[in-house]
């Protein structure tokens, strides 16, 4: 099973692990990281490297972070120059997240392309389509 573990600024990852429990139910290897104010980067740094190691199993870690190029993020690259199956994902979104809570017994490979299209799929906007005028006068009986 791939482990997961989730950052970001301020209750980021605090507020989609509840998302996650509502939807999906408490999930076994997975650890979230808040990063919150106050904290430097070596605390960061620090804490997901206990959460990383606290979900470790053979397939390998994911961390996902809220966006890249921020702390969270930058922390979580340096902690992967470290460990060979441990993969960084940034720009989480719940639709990803979902999706890879239910397909952790893919490969490492596999997981992290699936989250990928799973997150990008589920940033969507809603269009509403205009009536024409022939279906508004059919509507009226005319």
């Amino acid at each position: 099973m791939i482990g997961i573990v989730l950052s970001g600024h301020g209750e980021f990852a605090s507020g989609l692990n509840s998302s996650i429990q509502l939807i999906a139910g408490k999930q076994e290897g997975f650890q979230v990281v808040d990063f919150s104010e106050g904290m430097g980067s070596e605390d960061l740094q620090e804490s997901l490297r206990i959460a990383v190691e606290s979900v470790e199993q053979g397939q390998g870690t994911v961390i996902f972070t809220d966006i890249p190029g921020g702390t969270p993020f930058n922390q979580s690259v340096i902690l992967s120059t470290k460990k060979e199956k441990l993969r960084v994902v940034s720009g989480t979104n719940l639709p990803a997240l979902l999706d890879g809570s239910f397909s952790r017994e893919l490969s490492l490979e596999e997981f992290v392309s699936k989250v990928l299209v799973s997150g990008k799929e589920g940033l969507q906007e809603f269009i509403q389509k205009k009536k024409n005028s022939v279906d508004s006068e059919m509507e009226d009986g005319i």
